[in-house]
């Protein structure tokens, strides 16, 4: 599996190069080594490589299930670095398999917490990757995305034309300060979610607008040392 993702993961290197305006800042804040979430606003579907273009790490990525009914769409997900994840029910697989990539030394995948593609201002989050950070205290990595929209689909990877801005943020740990479970996890979504809306144009930052420059409770930043 890790020689076809640098493959494809070169080859959309070179497509942003020659077809796209790409530019990304914060490439310092990604932790090197260690157990990584990566969480980000969602404008398209080309937004898992995009991610994977940006972090020097090898990075996973869980997809909606239908994608996966094709047998040849399967394999290249499989093999590039997908899983099936069943939306708007719990799947028990995927979350444990997501905990298992979290559990190895170097796991390192990518979340979208608004669990659908958003084209334009963030919509309200899913609590699942606030509470999945909450439960391991894996280090949390914010990215904010713009452009993408203008992509559509993943056959736009050979020619990407589009002016994207990827926007790297400081790591953080999700922790629960001894509260109600479900006070705690929204508290932990709206924060989570409050980092990523700081990394975006105003235009884009939606019903997360408020959430930005409160005291946080459930969020805490890494010291330098520990990333």
């Amino acid at each position: 599996m890790r020689p076809f993702f640098w493959v494809c993961n070169t080859g959309f290197k070179l497509s942003l190069k020659i077809w796209a305006d790409y530019k990304s800042t914060g490439t310092e804040n990604v932790p090197p080594t260690g157990p990584l979430m990566i969480i980000a606003n969602h404008q398209s579907n080309m937004d898992p490589p995009v991610v994977a273009r940006t972090i020097s790490r090898r990075v996973l990525f869980p997809a909606k299930r239908e994608l996966f009914d094709l047998k040849l769409a399967a394999l290249f997900l499989y093999y590039w670095g997908s899983f099936p994840l069943a939306r708007g029910r719990a799947d028990s697989a995927a979350y444990r398999q997501i905990l298992g990539i979290l559990k190895e030394p170097n796991g390192a995948l990518t979340l979208f917490p608004e669990g659908t593609r958003t084209r334009g201002s963030m919509r309200k989050a899913q609590n699942g990757p606030a509470t999945i950070a909450m439960r391991t205290g894996v280090t949390v990595l914010p990215i904010g995305i713009t452009g993408t929209h203008a992509l559509g689909n993943v056959f736009r990877a050979l020619s990407p034309i589009a002016t994207i801005r990827v926007n790297i943020g400081k790591p953080f740990k999700v922790v629960n300060p001894d509260r109600d479970r479900k006070e705690a996890i929204e508290g932990a979504t709206n924060e989570v979610m409050g980092r990523i809306a700081e990394l975006l144009p105003e235009s884009y930052r939606g019903v997360y607008a408020d959430s930005m420059g409160r005291d946080r409770v459930f969020t805490q930043d890494l010291p330098g040392d520990a990333r």
